[in-house]
């Protein structure tokens, strides 16, 4: 798995019960998302430019140690599964102080082309960056 974000969890992300809300967690792998798009050569501008975007179509979230204000965390990447037109891929959102991973999320992501609004085959250069990064399904 691969680094795909960073950060230090906020006083202003506690909930009532003193660990951080569920939309923080959401947060943390949102910005890992980006991150993993740009590394697969869907960067913000060639989405922005039109010639292809991505929709979410489904996010599994499971919930293993809480995390406090002053926590640093650390999100790793692998993909799951790499079909023609779907894209699976899991998040580990980790506490970096203790290695222990608080939370996983597998998101499965869609190409698509915006003008037919169908779905395409992902461009061969994203494909290509996305094969090394198998990992085995828990």
């Amino acid at each position: 798995m691969i680094e795909t974000a960073r950060g230090t969890v906020h006083e202003w992300q506690r909930d009532h019960m003193g660990h951080i809300n569920v939309r923080a967690y959401m947060e943390f792998f949102e910005e890992a998302c980006w991150q993993f798009y740009a590394m697969l050569g869907l960067t913000a501008s060639k989405l922005r430019s039109g010639d292809v975007h991505l929709a979410a179509v489904q996010q599994n979230i499971a919930y293993q140690k809480e995390l406090y204000p002053g926590d640093t965390i650390a999100v790793r990447t692998g993909v799951l599964e790499l079909r023609e037109k779907v894209l699976r891929f899991r998040h580990e959102l980790y506490n970096t102080e203790t290695g222990e991973v608080a939370s996983t999320c597998e998101f499965t992501v869609v190409c698509l082309d915006p003008e037919a609004r169908r779905s395409r085959p992902f461009p061969a250069e994203c494909a290509e960056k996305a094969r090394p990064l198998m990992i085995e399904a828990k």
